[in-house]
Formats: structure tokens, C-alpha cells, sequence
């Protein structure tokens, strides 16, 4: 069985139980997804879960702080089943950490990690070490039962899929949009993704950070194609016949943004995701990104704003979406002019989509 551990849900108040009802239906829809069974129960501000080879699914359900497999038991069966499971360990240095979330029971936590951790320096001579230790024994206790465990798993953390209503991501072949896109989906947000493609390199990999990304929602994601010409092409040849070939980069994102927009509000979507990142590429300057807002009703969420390459790298890593990223380069973008704008002025930008009839 495993024992699930969740942070910020705890602090929610009176609107604790929602969150919490919510986490439990998410990771039921994701062990279920994942062709596996299991029992779940609500302990005291644990999550018990009953059974088997269920880490890679509690791995991707936003709002597990961590994740322990453990053994539960009679608090006397702690002492023979630590004589037996502990000789499969030899470590140098060993602590007990006990954490009695069970406030009924008579036994205080540091009264726990004494008795315990004395029966096993008693029984394996073992030394005892608090800060650094190569094993950790861990005991949870919960509705007066103990839970004896040897490791703690990280969880994504953040909050449960679907707590904070649903966005729409603006995804492209490049490495941060599908980033931006889990780092929403760890705040609660479900999404459903929009594409506008350039050739089919691109819309491949697009397809494959939208399969990977929905190994963390409790659904698949949603992904809708457009041609990428289809809202370009005829403006990025009067830019040029305009001699005004250097503003593209901006009327290509405000046009994109326009268009997610309008399918946003169709799926009933509370605002627009994208990979922007300051100062990364030209058209995410303040001032390019700022023009090509200028359009939308709908507020636009870009969670990766402040972060760096190296960042936004380690995230994509870890998620699995960095070696997609590299397996192949896409297509270049036909409509890109050889010099941009990169510090574009907002009323002369107004005065160029007149110009196009915009």
C-alpha cells in the first residue's frame, strides 16, 4: 500500500475537502488510465492507497506533495518486522522519523523515534545520525495504526487538475510551451492545447508533448491544428509589399493570439497559455509582447516569464518532453523576415494592422 502526503491542500479551509474529494477522483482517473486497481481511502490528511506497482502513476497527478510504499501494522508489530526487513539493509548510520498524524494516539513522536531507534541500535548496532543519514526508517501513525516505510518519493506537487477552472495552451514545436503548459496543470488548471502548424515535423512533435503532457491530467488533453499560413500568409505578403517585412514576428503573434481567442471562448476557457519567456527570442521583448496583446479580451498566462533557458531545460527534463524537443529539428518558419523588430512601438504597430484591415 502507499501512503500519499499533499501540501498546499491542507491550507485551503473551509474549501479543504473539495481539493481533497478532487485529488482523490484524479488519481482514481489516473490508475484507472493506467490500466491499474486500487483501493483509496482519506486518513487524517493522508491519502491510503491500496495496491500495487502504482509509482509511476502517483509520479504525474498534480497535488502529491510525496509518496512513501509502506507496510501497516499494530504499533508492537513495528519492533519483528523491523528485526526481519532490516537485515536487508546495511548502512553506516540510520534515523528514525516518526510522525504521529494521529494526535489520539498515546505515544508522542519524539517518544516513538526513541523507542525505536534504541530497539535497532539494541538489535543491528547501527550509529545514529540526525542530520545526514544513509536510512531513514519512517513511521507514520494514522487512525492509530503505524505505517512503516524506507523511502519517500517526490510527487509534482502544486494543486489538483481542474481546481482552478481551464485554459487554453498555445503550443509550438519549440521546448517551452509544453513546459508553460505542466506548469499550469501543477496549479490546478486543465487545458486543452492549439497548434498552428508549418509542416509535419513540427505537428509531430506537437502531438507527442500533447501525449506526454497528458500523463499528468486525469484526461487527455485536447489538441486542435490550423495551418499556420492560413492566418499569415496573405498579410506577411502585404507587410512585404508594405516594406514592413520587420514587424511579421509581432503580426504573427498577435494574430495567433486573436485566433486563440476565439477557440478559447468556444471550449469555454478562462484565458490563453504561451512559452514566452523575456528577452528569449525577438517577439518576447516587453514591448513585442505587449503589441501583440493589444487585441485580446482574454488574459494571457505566461508561467514561464521570468525563468531562464537553464530553468525552463531542467523542467522539460524532468517531465520528459526535453528529448522530444532534440529527436528532430522542424521546419524554419517560410514568413520569417531576415531582420525583425524587437523593440516595436504599440501606436505605430495600431497603425500598420489599419493598414492591413485589421
Amino acid at each position: 500500500m502507499y501512503i500519499v502526503r499533499y501540501g498546499e491542500l491542507g491550507l485551503k479551509g473551509r474549501n479543504r475537502k473539495f481539493f481533497e474529494e478532487l485529488l482523490i477522483k484524479n488519481i482514481e482517473k489516473k490508475i484507472k488510465k493506467d490500466g491499474k486497481e486500487a483501493r483509496i481511502e482519506l486518513a487524517r490528511g493522508r491519502i491510503l492507497i491500496y495496491g500495487e506497482n502504482l509509482e509511476d502513476s502517483l509520479s504525474k497527478v498534480p497535488g502529491i506533495v510525496s509518496y512513501s510504499l509502506a507496510d501497516e501494522m499494530e504499533y508492537e508489530e513495528i519492533f519483528p518486522y523491523l528485526q526481519k526487513e532490516l537485515q536487508n539493509y546495511n548502512p553506516k548510520d540510520f534515523k528514525v522519523e516518526a510522525h504521529r498524524v494521529d494526535k489520539s494516539f498515546p505515544k508522542k513522536s519524539p517518544e516513538i523515534n526513541e523507542e525505536v531507534g534504541s530497539f535497532i541500535v539494541e538489535k543491528f548496532k547501527w550509529k545514529v545520525n540526525l542530520k545526514n543519514p544513509e536510512l531513514i526508517v519512517g513511521i507514520e501513525i494514522i487512525n492509530s495504526k503505524a505505517f512503516v516505510f524506507f523511502s519517500k518519493n517526490r510527487g509534482v506537487g502544486g494543486l489538483p487538475v481542474g481546481s482552478a477552472g481551464k485554459l487554453l495552451l498555445l503550443i509550438s514545436p519549440g521546448m517551452d510551451s509544453s513546459v508553460a503548459g505542466f506548469m499550469m496543470l501543477r496549479r490546478g488548471a486543465e487545458i486543452s492545447a492549439l497548434h498552428f502548424s508549418q509542416g509535419e515535423i513540427g505537428e509531430k512533435k506537437v502531438r507527442k508533448y500533447v501525449e506526454k503532457l497528458s500523463e499528468f491530467s486525469p484526461r487527455e488533453i485536447e489538441l486542435k491544428v490550423i495551418p499556420h499560413r492560413d492566418i499569415l500568409g496573405k498579410y506577411a505578403e502585404k507587410l512585404k509589399n508594405m516594406r514592413k517585412e520587420r514587424w511579421t514576428c509581432v503580426l504573427c503573434k498577435y494574430l495567433m493570439l486573436k485566433e486563440a481567442e476565439k477557440y478559447a471562448k468556444k471550449i469555454g476557457a478562462l484565458g490563453i497559455i504561451t512559452g514566452d519567456s523575456l528577452g528569449q527570442v525577438a517577439s518576447q521583448t516587453l514591448n513585442n509582447m505587449y503589441s501583440a496583446q493589444i487585441g485580446n479580451e482574454m488574459p494571457v498566462y505566461r508561467p514561464l516569464i521570468g525563468m531562464d533557458k537553464v530553468d525552463i531545460e531542467k523542467i522539460a527534463r524532468e517531465i520528459g518532453t526535453y528529448d522530444i524537443f532534440i529527436s528532430e529539428k522542424e521546419e524554419k518558419c517560410p514568413f520569417r523576415p531576415r531582420y525583425v523588430s524587437v523593440q516595436t512601438n504599440v501606436e505605430r504597430f495600431k497603425e500598420i494592422l489599419k493598414d492591413l484591415g485589421l
